[in-house]
């Protein structure tokens, strides 16, 4: 992280031979002037920088080392329920319900930005099975079944926290919280953007038991309908990267001197490596998933039993309702 020399604009330490990567020269990244003894004017520090830095721990010592757990709190509750109805001596049905519940909440600190790059998670799902089987004779068996799944996944950062414009950066921001932000080998902050996920599938499966004479013959089909939907912030509220290079090369890469890059004083002197924002990634997809089979297990003698049988499953490319 960045210390309290840094911030005075001394890098000597964090950057000398007591320190991982050992002793390196670096440059002015704005201008790719060398900087005596690793030292550089606090006025070419960028305000949005600084702003961002006082949400960060403080370091244990001049090596910019900082030592944190991220909190972890994970609930998940089940229930599951079956009913079942033997109608008569030929005709039974069932049905079935299974819900549950997982929560993994993220968490916010203000003076320790770093747990932001945990993201948090719920997700509820609940499927519900009514089966009717129906003997038709002693040699025939019909077995119907319905299915519904529904999926719903909600990701994101905690509730509280900050965005692009709470430090001054002046950009379209759909998310209220959420801006990552990395330094390449030191930190970074805000992990997986705010998403919502959700994803039903609808089963009407028959099967069907025949049994003549040696012969059991199965046959029947399924068809699934599977639908996702998606909305997904991704890099909506931007995606800010600093690597060190400017500190190495200079701002347009050619400088001599340096010997080495410090992600953090690019960071600080706001000479930023890499931008990326998107819209939100949204989806509506919708794809059939139909099969047929048929089989047959043959008994050819007490120790012989063949079996044999064919598939129909074809795969269909799932389509959006809205044509994207």
């Amino acid at each position: 992280m960045t210390t309290a020399a840094n911030l005075a604009g001394d890098f000597s330490a964090s950057d000398g031979p007591g320190c991982p990567g050992g002793s390196i020269k670096l440059l002015n990244p704005q201008t790719g002037q060398p900087l005596l003894n690793n030292h550089i004017d606090p006025s070419y520090f960028n305000a949005t920088a600084l702003a961002l830095a006082k949400y960060f721990p403080a370091p244990t010592d001049a090596c910019g080392l900082v030592t944190f757990a991220i909190p972890s709190q994970t609930r998940e509750n089940q229930f599951v329920t079956r009913v079942d109805w033997a109608i008569n001596h030929k005709h039974s049905a069932y049905g079935r319900y299974w819900v549950d519940g997982y929560q993994k909440p993220a968490f916010y600190a203000p003076t320790n930005f770093l747990i932001t790059g945990s993201t948090g998670a719920y997700q509820r799902v609940q499927s519900l099975a009514l089966n009717e089987t129906y003997i038709v004779s002693q040699h025939l068996v019909n077995s119907f079944t319905a299915t519904g799944t529904i999926r719903v996944i909600l990701r994101g950062p905690a509730g509280t926290g900050i965005n692009a414009s709470t430090l001054g950066i002046h950009i379209y921001s759909p998310a209220a919280v959420g801006v990552p932000i990395s330094a390449s080998g030191k930190w970074s902050i805000y992990g997986g953007a705010p998403a919502n996920f959700a994803q039903n599938t609808f089963s009407f499966a028959d099967n069907v038991t025949w049994m003549l004479g040696k012969h059991q013959i199965g046959f029947g089909g399924e068809y699934n309908r599977s639908q996702f939907n998606e909305n997904n912030v991704y890099k909506g509220n931007g995606s800010f990267g600093f690597s060190g290079i400017f500190a190495h090369t200079g701002p347009h890469g050619t400088s001599a001197g340096g010997t080495g890059n410090d992600a953090n004083l690019d960071f600080l002197t706001g000479s930023l490596n890499s931008f990326a924002q998107t819209s939100n990634q949204l989806d509506a997809l919708r794809a059939p998933i139909p099969t047929l089979y048929v089989m047959d297990t043959y008994r050819l003698n007490k120790k012989v039993v063949l079996t044999g049988g064919v598939r129909w499953s074809p795969e269909f490319f799932p389509t959006d309702v809205f044509g994207r």
